[in-house]
């Protein structure tokens, strides 16, 4: 009996164990990169908070990617899983690219906190269009809805 729970709790730690994925470490050429990316990131909120029924222009935040990859550190992969998302961006429609710009902040802002990168950047969530966005600072501007700039929540 004993024998049996013994083995039973060694297979369940052996699963947990063998089941997580192991992160490589940020490298301290990886951080000013990563930083890049946040500022170019902020800037396509500023390009969608100063106009209105335009796509993203993520080209800037795509090279700033581009850099971060090839730096072959621990947030390599994650810049090519950013990359991929981004992509998405180049919908035919706009809502579509929009719901793709969403998605690749939540991937951003799940990289943030994962690594501690955040440096003085929010996760926000606008519960009307079902949308996040990754900002500076604690203030809410709504990129994605004109008539709702002050609508949404930081998302600890």
């Amino acid at each position: 009996m004993k024998l049996g729970i013994l083995t039973t709790f060694t297979l369940a730690l052996l699963f947990l164990y063998c089941g997580k994925k192991e992160l490589k470490p940020v490298t301290d050429a990886e951080k000013p990169l990563f930083e890049t990316v946040l500022q170019k990131n902020q800037e396509v909120i500023d390009g969608l908070l100063k106009t209105e029924n335009r796509a993203p222009d993520t080209l800037e935040l795509e090279k700033a990617l581009d850099s971060l990859a090839s730096a072959q550190g621990g947030l390599s992969e994650t810049a090519l899983e950013l990359k991929k998302a981004l992509k998405e961006v180049e919908a035919p429609d706009l809502e579509g690219s929009l719901i793709a710009y969403s998605k690749f902040s939540d991937l951003l802002a799940s990289t943030m906190k994962g690594r501690g990168l955040e440096n003085g950047r929010n996760r926000f969530y606008c519960p009307m269009v079902k949308k996040t966005w990754v900002a500076s600072g604690s203030k809410i501007r709504n990129p994605y809805a004109p008539e709702m700039r002050d609508c949404g929540d930081i998302v600890p």
